[in-house]
């Protein structure tokens, strides 16, 4: 038996060694090595799956307290179901470093093993731009794919143009964009809709009274709160030689 102990002793001594490229949170350049000579591996807690993988957590006992970190991860793994059967998945803990962090830990865990199911999203656009001196109300339709680390998809949105009264009489102008968008979010394993890029093309040029020839548009969209997001970007109309700066706001 102690000859065992010494042995896997010396093994464990072998493959510290080469943990820094064994995490699955890796670090850049020498920090690896940095966060070991600083805060060096004296503790590690293992979680034992039913489906025969293993959750290793690698630390110092300066920075942590098991029981804390029992708790808190027993918690994380009841939810993260997809983790991958009979394997072994090791990480390393500090404060040190963004990767490392205990927050970010979890929240690779959450991003990677969450279960998740692709999806069609069908939605509503709603919303207000200020567009070349305008103020242009937008409403249309969305269809976006979810998938576990970003969406994507379409949307027909219309741009309402209210041009000046003749005769007192108000006419609205239609200026109907489609566009592709990309939606991610790195900070919220549920959801992507965060942050979303998108393009588009003009397709009634000639019946528009806002944009003349070849119009296209590109843009960024923030949400801000659950309900409500900031939208910023610009287009090119006249055949892409003139350029008009948005900003607007959407809900939903």
């Amino acid at each position: 038996m102690k000859r065992f102990t010494l042995l896997t002793g010396i093994a464990m001594l072998v493959s510290f060694s080469t943990f820094s490229q064994e995490f699955e949170n890796k670090l850049f350049g020498n920090e690896m090595e940095k966060l070991n000579s600083e805060y060096p591996i004296t503790d590690t807690l293992v979680f034992d799956l039913p489906n025969e993988g293993k959750l290793i957590l690698m630390f110092n006992s300066t920075e942590y307290q098991i029981e804390e970190l029992e708790d808190r991860f027993s918690k994380v793994l009841k939810e993260t179901t997809d983790f991958p059967e009979f394997q072994s998945l090791t990480y390393r803990l500090s404060e040190e470093y963004g990767n490392t962090k205990q927050d970010a830990v979890i929240l690779d865990l959450e991003r990677k093993y969450l279960p998740y199911v692709d999806q069609l999203e069908l939605g509503l656009v709603l919303g207000m731009d200020y567009t070349g001196g305008s103020f242009t109300p937008t409403f249309g339709a969305k269809a976006m794919f979810n998938f576990r680390k970003f969406d994507i998809g379409a949307s027909l949105v219309n741009t309402v143009y209210f041009p000046e009264r003749i005769e007192k009489n108000i006419k609205v102008n239609s200026n109907w964009f489609a566009n592709l968008e990309f939606r991610w979010d790195r900070s919220n394993p549920k959801s992507n809709s965060a942050n979303v890029f998108g393009a588009g093309i003009l397709l009634n040029s000639n019946d528009s009274q806002l944009f003349t020839g070849t119009t296209m548009q590109a843009f960024y969209r923030r949400k801000i709160n659950q309900n409500i997001s900031i939208q910023v970007g610009i287009i090119g109309t006249e055949n892409l030689k003139t350029f008009y700066p948005t900003i607007g706001i959407r809900f939903w």
